[in-house]
């Protein structure tokens, strides 16, 4: 259901607001350049830092303009379960076509308490849920037994994997019993993912380069891979310089170079150095974007 190059897209503004034209630009042009799934209010969307208006509107722009050519996929996460089943409740709501419950951070919860989470929110919904691990953010994770746990709930359809452990997507397939979608949540592992296993990536990455990175998607499901090992070495240097600082820092300013969006966060977030910047914009220059 879900596979392929799935952009994490990144949040707009200006003057402290969402840049609602530039939002509705960037949408466009991912669908356009190929990209086949938008994630909107997740990490690198800010999606954490949006007032619950802002967050309606975001998603209400996003679905407007995708107009059902790609599935908009829509982050939810809080250290809180009532307030991500509310957050799902009103993802349906505004149209979406499935969500992102990223495990609760702060909160540390068990591995019982995560599954009763996940499960609570399954209930509260008929979405098509993807199940998000990320331990670096969240401090706890998705083990690949709770995940084989998860797999049996019917909504639950796939899994974005934030990991640098690759064997996790082949441990998991040699163990499932019906298909699902692993989806690698880390840019510089997502070839060994894929060779692993795992069916596409949430990029931060396809924010500048999504033709780059469906072209990479394309070459492996093509058995092209002669193309896929020289899309992987020309894109290293690039997702490298993606998370040389906290995401989407290095991001919001890749995308402003490209002259898309102004390059404004949300506090605590500020802009990356200038040393930051020069890797990024060589990295960009390298694969021909800038």
């Amino acid at each position: 259901m879900f596979s392929g190059s799935i952009v994490a897209l990144v949040t707009p503004f200006s003057q402290g607001k969402v840049d609602e034209n530039a939002l509705q630009d960037l949408v466009s042009w991912q669908i356009a350049q190929g990209t086949q799934g938008i994630v909107t209010c997740g990490s690198t969307g800010e999606g954490a830092l949006l007032t619950k208006s802002e967050r309606d509107r975001v998603i209400s722009l996003v679905i407007e303009v995708a107009h059902k050519r790609v599935p908009v996929i829509v982050g939810c996460g809080a250290p809180s379960t009532q307030e991500v089943v509310q957050m799902a409740q009103d993802a349906k709501r505004l149209g979406a076509d499935a969500i992102l419950i990223v495990t609760p951070y702060y909160v540390k919860p068990s591995q019982e308490g995560l599954y009763q989470h996940f499960l609570n929110v399954h209930n509260s919904t008929d979405l098509p849920i993807i199940a998000y691990n990320n331990p670096g953010r969240a401090n706890v994770e998705i083990s690949i037994d709770l995940f084989l746990r998860l797999t049996e709930l019917p909504n639950i359809v796939a899994l974005k994997d934030s990991t640098n452990d690759i064997s996790r997507p082949a441990l998991m397939c040699s163990r499932l019993s019906k298909p699902f979608n692993l989806l690698c949540g880390d840019d510089p592992y997502t070839s060994a993912y894929l060779g692993q296993g795992g069916d596409g990536c949430i990029s931060i990455t396809a924010n500048v380069a999504p033709k780059l990175c469906k072209e990479l998607m394309d070459a492996w499901k093509n058995n092209d891979r002669a193309n896929f090992n020289l899309l992987t070495q020309r894109l290293i240097p690039l997702h490298l310089s993606m998370v040389a600082e906290v995401n989407p820092c290095p991001i919001k300013y890749a995308v402003s170079a490209l002259g898309k969006i102004k390059n404004e966060l949300r506090l605590p977030y500020l802009p990356v150095t200038s040393i930051t910047e020069e890797k990024v914009r060589s990295a960009m220059k390298a694969v021909g974007i800038l």
